[in-house]
């Protein structure tokens, strides 16, 4: 086949494969809109205090999506209302009290709640873990069994009495009764296939309780927590757990009030008398101090190099911190030296963070983070971009400010994400101060760099303060595309990622075109990010392709195209001098059928996607 047949073939080709078109997709946005009117359905209107709050999911009627369960404590111990939220299609109805589940809206000071099979029927049960200030009764916590008559749910009922062992305390007060202050956990310690309870104490100076399921008896609990649980005697403001150090087990995350925070290994090495045993000499690892008592451990897998590290609220100083798991000593505990400040943003290390819930939130393959924050005047929710390449974690600030303001209007202890709708992507129910509320994923604001009416960038459209932006462009090698944000208002920052096949150098200017912040973590393909601080003005972002990816670009314009298939075709056949046939992909001292191949499956043009948020606060 000659030249001339070869290029007919190869128009052909490109014209009957849309794969080859070069056609440009915004990847998966990171922006949220508020639909709690025409999705959440509440009964009764909360008082304006603050009602902290601990939100749980699980599906508690079989019907195939996740429900809501709320557990509220007045922070003066006030008025506090349990609710009950039945998710029909995507919008959630409260059903807290009669016939749901009577007796659940009580005065109890409720700190958690659990949606758990805690007797093996395949129906979810509730388990509520209330303070010591709430009032007698035969123990402070409740186990509400789901009752279904028909395979149908009918009702919640309290069995509290019958089930747990401080059914016979009378006149039930802590210690007796066990109580937390913002946490427990509910998990299989002891790995017997059932759901144990743990549960750390508050107000009071007292001992950590753990009950596991009896293996006989399901939904029956024993109290094994002098034999498997360490001497605590300090207020125990948080329980997480995870598998620490990659045993197999689940370990406890233990966040304290004056105390210094621990791990309690689930018998490490065997030391302890059995799985679930937490107890034993070596147990706990030391991993220093909160700076306030209010404050949290959360883990996940932050570096996807498969085990976990920790975000702690409140670690040093004001501050959040990452503690960042890099394998375990010699003992067969992890390793988790603290990272600086610097790998988040000022939004959580200069201000008082409550809890960390940590979700996917756009799809990338990498764990974000949605941080609540201390009531005050700016108490804006974060949500915590995760831009973490090559094992170096990283997050910038990407909270879009049309959904979540500088106010004290989202203002609580934490959400829960999850996909309620069955459409697949992410939605954020989060438990506020005041009231209830719901968040969907929405697009960004999408453009092309042509849509801006520049040849090379352009002027952005206003973002101060509102929705995201992503902008498609592209440039040949050694290109400066350049993009002016004008509207950028005081006491603010930007935040900026780019993504795309090829080499950049990302950099942003100030008004006097001087480099105030860059990214170049290199590589093809690598995704560069970060944010900075601003004042009052405009602001250049400028993105300089450095190296094009694509092997058939011949002329290092990042694009395959017409060009480059005729000089292939120009240069076809054996090459006069090994290397002098830039064409030559495959290196087989020829230009050929496999060289063609190649370019046609490198053909267009190779673009990228610059995200950019603004907004004010720190």
């Amino acid at each position: 086949m000659n030249p001339r047949s070869l290029f007919a073939v190869a128009v052909f080709a490109i014209g009957g494969s849309a794969a080859l078109a070069g056609e440009s997709t915004i990847p998966h946005t990171l922006n949220f809109k508020n639909v709690t009117d025409s999705r959440i359905n509440q009964t009764v209107t909360e008082n304006q205090n603050d009602n902290e709050k601990a939100v749980e999911l699980g599906d508690f009627d079989n019907d195939g999506d996740l429900d809501v369960v709320i557990a509220i404590a007045h922070s003066d111990f006030g008025q506090r209302r349990n609710k009950l939220y039945r998710n029909d299609n995507g919008v959630f109805n409260e059903i807290s009290g009669v016939p749901a589940i009577p007796g659940f809206s009580n005065t109890d000071t409720s700190r958690t709640v659990f949606l758990r099979d805690y007797d093996g029927d395949g129906w979810l049960d509730i388990y509520v873990i209330n303070d010591s200030n709430s009032g007698p009764g035969p123990g402070s916590d409740h186990l509400y069994i789901n009752r279904h008559p028909g395979g149908v749910f009918s009702e919640f009922v309290d069995e509290t009495d019958l089930r747990m062992p401080f059914e016979n305390v009378s006149n039930c007060s802590a210690p007796a009764c066990t109580g937390a202050a913002c946490s427990g956990v509910s998990i299989d310690a002891d790995q017997d296939g059932d759901y144990d309870i743990y549960c750390g104490n508050y107000p009071n100076f007292d001992q950590d309780n753990m009950y596991f399921n009896q293996d006989k008896n399901p939904g029956f609990f024993t109290n094994v927590t002098s034999t498997n649980v360490p001497s605590d005697n300090d207020y125990t403001v948080d329980v997480a757990s995870a598998d620490m150090n990659g045993d197999g087990k689940l370990d406890l995350l233990i966040s304290n009030h004056f105390d210094p925070n621990y791990i309690y290994y689930n018998n490490l090495n065997g030391a302890g008398a059995g799985v679930g045993d937490y107890r034993y000499a070596g147990s706990k690892q030391n991993l220093g101090q909160a700076s306030t008592p209010e404050n949290a451990m959360e883990p996940a897998d932050f570096d996807n190099d498969g085990d976990q590290d920790i975000y702690w609220t409140n670690r040093v100083g004001l501050g959040d911190r990452i503690l960042q798991n890099t394998g375990n000593d010699a003992n067969g505990k992890a390793v988790l030296p603290m990272l600086d400040a610097a790998v988040l943003p000022p939004s959580v290390t200069s201000r008082i963070s409550r809890k960390v819930t940590v979700f996917d939130l756009n799809s990338d393959g990498r764990i974000d983070a949605f941080v609540m924050m201390e009531n005050g005047s700016n108490s804006r929710p974060t949500i915590l971009r995760n831009t973490t390449v090559n094992g170096e974690i990283s997050f910038v600030d990407w909270t879009p400010g049309n959904t979540f303001p500088n106010a004290a209007t989202f203002e609580g202890w934490n959400v829960v994400v999850f996909d309620a709708d069955g459409n697949g992507e992410p939605e954020i129910f989060l438990g506020a101060f005041h009231d209830d509320h719901l968040f969907e994923r929405a697009p960004s604001i999408e453009l092309t760099e042509g849509e801006l009416q520049g040849k090379n960038g352009g002027l952005l459209p206003a973002l101060f303060d509102l929705d995201p932006l992503a902008v498609v462009g592209g440039g040949g090698e050694g290109e400066v595309d350049v993009y002016t944000a004008s509207d950028i208002g005081s006491s603010s920052f930007i935040s900026v990622v780019l993504n795309g096949a090829n080499d950049y150098l990302l950099e942003v200017l100030d008004s006097g075109n001087t480099v105030i912040a860059s990214s170049d973590r290199g590589g093809l393909g690598t995704e560069e990010a970060l944010q900075v601080t601003t004042s009052a003005g405009s602001y250049t972002i400028q993105v300089t392709t450095q190296e094009c990816a694509a092997i058939a670009d011949l002329d290092d314009d990042c694009n395959v195209g017409v060009k480059d298939l005729l000089f292939l075709l120009g240069t076809w056949g054996p090459c006069p001098k090994k290397g002098d046939c830039p064409a030559d992909f495959d290196e087989d001292g020829s230009v050929g059928v496999k060289d063609l191949l190649t370019l046609l499956g490198d053909w267009g043009t190779s673009e990228y996607v610059l995200e950019v948020l603004s907004r004010s606060g720190p």
